[in-house]
């Protein structure tokens, strides 16, 4: 056969197969839709409450001090690099390094309150909002100064380095970051703009949060040893009796003598005990104190509580049992038989 002959052949098949194949449409394969990105918010917790890391509440991150005290933290080892971390105090468990200026409980009034208004929104999106009615809701007013406080707060926010590591329930958790990783301001309209990592997400995992009344924590504004007392207390369903050595370290009071530090430490139980009702009890250098829990505490202690036996329904008797009763109650009604 020639050349020509079998290119002819060859021609003749791909024709063919091409007839056939218009013949018979094969139907086109279906489109692949885009896998929708998960979505990643805070939990919802409701409008009366804050949601608050516990890692952070019972630390000394958002120190017990007046701002006039706070100092910058960090460690600079040579101009051309960003400072260290040093070391937080923080419970057994949980490391926490910071390097910026020091925060206190105005910044953490600041930090709660924008969390709250973020919750709505999707991570590494930003929140929006007007500064009357943040100023309002940290209990402050409209006043140029107390923009100008909120204004160096989420400024501190931004710029403070953080690196948390802590474990939970046989979880690890690592946070390295910044508490917000933007923010900016109007000037005319006074609208702010703040966005959340989404890293932000793994402070609220479950049993590393608590919800603070935030009335309550309101109205101890402008006493920052009684509002850490109060948030740390919070993370607490039973608090149990600690000692004034562990407070003075966690609260990060600049006092350097206990003694010092003891004094501050009755006065602002006292304003605990006047503001909320918490009631004091000392038994030597441990102090226990004793508090109305808040409903999800509430419920956590009832979850946790061993039922008494002796409150349980006694169980339904059986046909036997009352079968077993009834010759002494009709005395000519024969006993049943033995089991055998």
């Amino acid at each position: 056969m020639s050349n020509q002959q079998t290119s002819d052949k060859i021609d003749a098949a791909i024709e063919s197969f091409r007839r056939t194949w218009q013949a018979n449409p094969r139907p086109a394969p279906p489109e692949e839709k885009p896998t929708p990105a998960k979505i990643i918010q805070l939990p919802l917790w409701p409008e009366p409450v804050r949601g608050a890391p516990n890692t952070l509440l019972r630390s000394a991150f958002f120190a017990a001090i007046h701002s006039k005290k706070r100092q910058k933290l960090g460690i600079q080892t040579s101009p051309e690099k960003e400072p260290q971390g040093i070391i937080i105090a923080a419970q057994n468990g949980d490391t926490i390094k910071y390097a910026g200026t020091q925060l206190n409980q105005y910044d953490a009034d600041v930090f709660f309150e924008a969390l709250h208004r973020a919750r709505h929104h999707p991570l590494e999106t930003e929140c929006f909002f007007r500064g009357y009615d943040f100023l309002k809701a940290i209990g402050r007013t409209n006043a140029k100064l107390n923009y100008e406080d909120l204004d160096d707060s989420l400024r501190r926010l931004s710029n403070g380095t953080v690196d948390l590591e802590w474990k939970i329930n046989g979880r690890h958790y690592i946070f390295t970051g910044h508490l917000i990783s933007y923010y900016a301001r109007e000037t005319t309209s006074k609208l702010y703009k703040v966005s959340f990592a989404k890293q932000i997400r793994d402070l609220f995992a479950p049993a590393c949060w608590t919800q603070l009344e935030w009335e309550e924590r309101t109205a101890l504004k402008g006493k920052p040893l009684a509002q850490w007392l109060h948030s740390f207390y919070s993370t607490h369903a039973a608090p149990f009796p600690l000692s004034t050595a562990y407070l003075h370290d966690k609260t990060g009071s600049p006092r350097t003598v206990l003694r010092n530090f003891r004094v501050d430490l009755k006065n602002a139980l006292a304003t605990l005990e006047k503001t909320l009702g918490w009631k004091a009890t000392w038994d030597g250098d441990l102090l226990t104190i004793d508090r109305p829990p808040s409903d999800t505490q509430a419920r956590h202690i009832r979850r946790a509580k061993p039922r008494n036996k002796s409150l349980q329904k006694p169980r339904r008797r059986t046909m036997n049992h009352v079968s077993e009763l009834l010759p002494g109650l009709l005395p000519g009604l024969p006993k049943p038989p033995e089991n055998p």
